[in-house]
């Protein structure tokens, strides 16, 4: 009989311990991010009235002429990385701080290209040329710090493609953190099948 109750019990652990590995391997949850954004299809939002550019703080006499580029040449069967990181100081004072990581997969396009990051002189946007369309998706994470955001709310913050007529485009994107005290906006890993131009906005929402 003990032999018996011991099996029994030896069973039941056996079938515990199963449906806990299940349960554990079956836990599909990424990590945690502010503002996550849905991997979804591309969204055209058509009317230019329905948002409005993110400005960048005014740059102090010293930075007036300051532009922020830089240029690399890519093999597109072999791929490769950019990386832009700088500063400026603002009228006010301020540090304001901007990173740019665009990762190229292998493939991405045929031959050589010198491929150029600039970040734009008046709004929180980076420009991307030549402008070219990519059999594989980029990867581009980018940051502003020191950006005035100020009674704005965080989810009607958004990273999004700028059309040549003024319309936006929502991109994929893995996920936002958007930091209001601080002036601070982030993307992470938003896939890119074209280049021009890119960046922060408002959305409108309900006439405001």
């Amino acid at each position: 009989m003990k032999q018996l109750k011991g099996r029994i019990m030896k069973t039941i652990l056996t079938v515990l311990m199963a449906a806990i590995v299940f349960l554990f391997g079956c836990d599909t949850s990424t990590d945690l991010t502010v503002n996550p954004a849905e991997d979804n299809s591309n969204t055209q939002v058509s009317d230019s009235m329905d948002y409005e550019l993110i400005p960048l703080p005014k740059k102090s006499a010293l930075w007036m002429d300051s532009v922020f580029t830089i240029s690399q040449l890519i093999d597109g069967s072999v791929g490769g990385r950019i990386i832009m990181a700088n500063y400026y100081i603002s009228e006010m004072g301020d540090s304001v701080e901007f990173e740019v990581d665009l990762r190229i997969p292998a493939g991405a396009f045929q031959g050589s290209e010198t491929i150029t990051i600039t970040v734009d002189s008046d709004s929180a946007a980076v420009h991307f040329y030549p402008e070219m369309v990519f059999a594989e998706e980029l990867r581009l994470f980018q940051s502003f710090e020191g950006l005035n955001l100020e009674n704005m709310q965080t989810g009607t913050i958004d990273f999004v493609y700028m059309c040549d007529d003024g319309s936006i485009e929502l991109i994929k994107k893995n996920g936002m953190q958007i930091v209001v005290p601080q002036g601070i906006v982030r993307v992470q890993n938003a896939k890119l099948l074209h280049f021009s131009r890119y960046g922060w906005v408002r959305k409108h929402t309900n006439g405001n």
